[in-house]
This record gives structure tokens, C-alpha cells and sequence, in this order.
């Protein structure tokens, strides 16, 4: 009896916890400080009031989308009630040959996520969107008449904030992902807001 080490502590979380459960409490480690992590980017992700994308093909600066990203603002306001209006509208130039499919995979990704819900592309590829199902909506069930024949596109590139961004002959279509419970309703109303105000805009 006497002869017998005591086996403490240390001896008991090397040679009985760490053998049975080393494994699973390195994994339980790093899952929390990825969700640590996670979570601290969530907080300081930014966040929009409207998300809106300008496709073409071809460049559109930021200078010349100013004016379109200031009408979105006034007419979406402070749709998350944070005290500050805070627009994102990507720009995707489709024609780019260094970075075409990188575009592409954009646009699809933007198509795809439901906070994005104003969209405004050229002839070619709003016609092709708006045939597909599931990436626009029809107009009129949000008051915008349309004499388009998808329904699914209204033309504003007689619009002088559109002409400032190129002669792409801008079509403006909306992506409301409420109807299919995903969405938020607030995003889809501040869209409907500055696509009327577009309208409403000088030629």
C-alpha cells in the first residue's frame, strides 16, 4: 500500500481524460471559438437598408451611379430604424473578359440571396431573367404597370439618373423573396419606394 504512487490530478487528465476524451475536447474547443468568431463578424458585418445590383454589359463607375444610389436612399429611408440610411448597390460589368465568369457567378449569387431586391440590367439579360421562373416578379401586383410581356421588367433608361451611367438601356425588375417566406417585407416595400420614385424621375 505504502509503495503505491498517489495518482493526482495531473495523472488522472493526461492518462484518463485526455486518452477518452482528447479528441472530442479539442473539437468542442475550436467549434466555440469559430462560433465566437463568427458571431463578432455577424455583429460587424454592414448593415443595408435597401440592396440593389446594376448588371451590364459593360463598366458603370461609381461617380455616375451617385445620383442613383442617393434617389434609392431618399426614396428607401431608414428601413432598419438605426438613425442612418445606408444603401449597397453593386455594380457588375458583364462584359469584363478578365473577370467574366467571376461576374457571372456574382450576379448569380446576388439573384440568389433574398436581401437583394431591386435589379437593373440592360436589354438582353433582363428579358432572359425575367422569362426564367423564380428570379423576378410581375409589377403589377406591387402597382407598377408595365406593357412589357414577361411582365417582369419596366424600362427606365429614358430616366436622366440612368442615361449619367451609359446608354445600356436600363430595365428595372424586382425580386421579392417574401412569396416564397424568405425575405423580409420591409426590404421588398423600400425596393417598390425608389423603383416608383425612379419612375418618377426626370427623363
Amino acid at each position: 500500500m505504502e509503495n503505491k504512487r498517489k495518482k493526482g490530478f495531473s495523472y488522472w487528465l493526461v492518462n484518463v481524460f485526455w486518452y477518452h476524451y482528447g479528441k472530442l475536447s479539442l473539437l468542442i474547443a475550436v467549434l466555440i471559438i469559430l462560433a465566437a468568431v463568427l458571431t463578432v463578424q455577424a455583429l460587424q458585418k454592414e448593415k443595408y437598408d435597401l440592396n440593389a445590383v446594376v448588371a451590364v454589359p459593360g463598366p458603370v463607375s461609381e461617380e455616375s451611379a451617385e445620383e442613383l444610389k442617393e434617389l434609392i436612399a431618399g426614396a428607401a429611408g431608414d428601413v432598419d430604424g438605426n438613425g442612418r440610411v445606408n444603401i449597397n448597390l453593386q455594380l457588375v460589368d458583364l462584359s469584363d473578359e478578365e473577370h467574366f465568369e467571376d461576374n457571372h457567378y456574382r450576379l448569380l449569387l446576388y439573384l440568389s440571396l433574398p436581401e437583394y431586391t431591386l435589379f437593373f440590367m440592360d436589354g438582353q439579360y433582363s428579358e432572359t431573367y425575367s422569362r426564367k421562373e423564380g428570379y423576378f416578379n410581375e409589377l403589377a401586383g406591387y402597382g407598377i404597370e408595365t406593357s412589357d410581356p414577361t411582365g417582369k421588367r419596366i424600362y427606365v433608361g429614358d430616366k436622366k439618373i440612368m442615361k449619367a451611367m451609359g446608354g445600356y438601356g436600363f430595365y428595372a425588375c424586382l425580386s421579392d423573396w417574401t412569396t416564397d417566406g424568405k425575405g423580409d417585407r420591409t426590404w421588398t416595400e423600400a425596393a417598390v419606394r425608389a423603383l416608383k420614385a425612379l419612375l418618377s424621375s426626370p427623363e
